[in-house]
């Protein structure tokens, strides 16, 4: 099996992989001693990969999974329901960076990290191995 055909494959372990790239973005954002500006600018950087990720969930990946495997529509609905809330945090993260109140921003990153976590964890156990049991090309997601 070609890499190239591993990637097409195996989407379960991409997801996997850009939670971790995202994590990882948080954990650097939140250690950050930068001035305040240089934390606004980051922030919105990091939310607005946040966001393109969970949206491609919304919009693609997660109406295929809900029409192919029905018993995961309660699921996939909680998942879209951590989405908003998620949403809202980093709304509130990017607000109070370009405030420059770079002590609320890096709270509200704290509690996002903790949810972010979860929400990953909880995503990964339940539908890596139906992403990765999708047949290449049945679902191409710009994570």
């Amino acid at each position: 099996m070609t890499d190239d055909h591993e990637r097409l494959t195996a989407l379960g372990n991409q997801l996997i992989d850009t939670h971790a790239r995202l994590l990882d973005a948080l954990d650097d954002l939140r250690a950050g001693g930068d001035p305040a500006r240089d934390l606004a600018t980051h922030c919105l950087a990091f939310c607005a990969a946040v966001t393109r990720h969970h949206t491609e969930e919304d919009e693609t990946v997660f109406p295929m999974l809900a029409e192919r495997h029905p018993e995961l529509r309660e699921l996939l609905d909680g998942l879209a329901h951590d989405h908003a809330m998620v949403a809202g945090m980093l709304r509130r993260a990017g607000e109070l960076a370009a405030d420059l109140d770079a002590e609320g921003a890096r709270a509200e990153l704290d509690g996002l990290s903790a949810i972010l976590a979860s929400h990953f964890r909880w995503e990964e156990r339940r539908l890596v191995g139906v992403l990765n049991a999708l047949a290449p090309g049945e679902l191409t997601p710009q994570w």
